[in-house]
């Protein structure tokens, strides 16, 4: 699998995604610094996306990676990345909405994909992370 380091607001799912990526069982943690799950997977803090003076941090951590994933819920009507956000960092970034599966209006899904859009990634993929779906798994391919 590619080292890869998950980027979103607190509570998108980024621990969530990485626990069903390594295919595990998932347990909601909080994570407090970045961590290291199975061997590539980095585990950010929303803290540091929610807190400008943290992107430094965003910024040293990509160094050491792969792909960047940016998530955004599909329930959060408020996009946590700024525009162009994805220029920041010297590796491909791509998007991925996450709880799709709890968030029933189309327009909120379409809302989510539009500021990953904005924040400049190449690609995007919806995920359910409560719920078996094709796009983790094309996601899960996309990664290895």
């Amino acid at each position: 699998m590619k080292k890869i380091m998950l980027i979103g607001k607190t509570g998108c799912g980024k621990t969530t995604l990485a626990q069903r990526l390594l295919g595990e069982n998932p347990c909601y943690q909080k994570t407090q610094t970045v961590s290291l799950r199975g061997s590539c997977i980095l585990d950010t803090p929303g803290e540091y996306l929610e807190q400008r003076g943290m992107y430094k941090a965003l910024i040293v951590t990509a160094a050491d990676t792969d792909l960047i994933l940016f998530l955004q819920d599909a329930t959060d009507q408020q996009c946590g990345f700024s525009p162009g956000m994805a220029s920041l960092f010297p590796k491909p970034a791509v998007g991925v909405v996450t709880k799709c599966d709890l968030c029933p209006n189309p327009q909120d899904r379409a809302a989510a994909i539009r500021f990953l859009e904005i924040a400049g990634v190449s690609r995007i993929f919806s995920v359910g992370l409560h719920a078996a779906d094709d796009d983790l798994a094309s996601l899960a391919a996309f990664v290895e």
